[in-house]
């Protein structure tokens, strides 16, 4: 089998809509993230017209958010960013299972991909590191989401 140059590379995606869910817990970080995914996309070709952000108030609010969003936006997949801190928070094991928990069940009935862009990190500065570094979950997710949407149409038009 050939080796896809769009799935080492997606770049020159010019067809795709994306929609981005953001949680504003931890905003500082979440924003950093944001728009990291945001100025990869659109390095990637994805024009600002074609990239739909909301917001949520928290983590847990990500997989509803980005359901209704891949519904009624018809996104082409739907990245879910947001940070949970262990430090700061007596719930954060139960919160990272039921996100991922809510993730993992919209990928499995859904047609469109979602992303998980969730930072997870024991300390807040940690957490900072994180977002500051040039390949953090927000660009991450973003090339995530293009090779996804790359293969989806691989697959619909083979």
């Amino acid at each position: 089998m050939k080796p896809d140059p769009v799935a080492e590379n997606p770049a020159n995606i010019t067809d795709a809509s994306i929609g981005i869910v953001v949680s504003d817990r931890h905003k500082e970080i979440t924003s950093a993230l944001l728009k990291s995914a945001i100025e990869t996309l659109q390095q990637c070709g994805v024009s600002e017209s074609d990239i739909c952000v909301s917001h949520v108030p928290k983590t847990m609010e990500l997989s509803f958010a980005a359901r209704q969003m891949s519904m009624v936006q018809e996104s082409s997949a739907v990245i879910m960013l947001g940070c949970e801190v262990k430090e700061d928070n007596p719930q954060f094991d139960c919160i990272c299972r039921s996100v991922t928990d809510g993730y993992t069940h919209l990928n499995l009935h859904s047609d469109s991909p979602f992303i998980f862009g969730i930072l997870l990190a024991d300390t807040l500065e940690n957490a900072r590191k994180l977002a500051e570094s040039d390949e953090n979950q927000g660009v991450q997710s973003a090339k995530a989401a293009l090779k996804m949407v790359n293969m989806m149409a691989r697959l619909i038009n083979s």
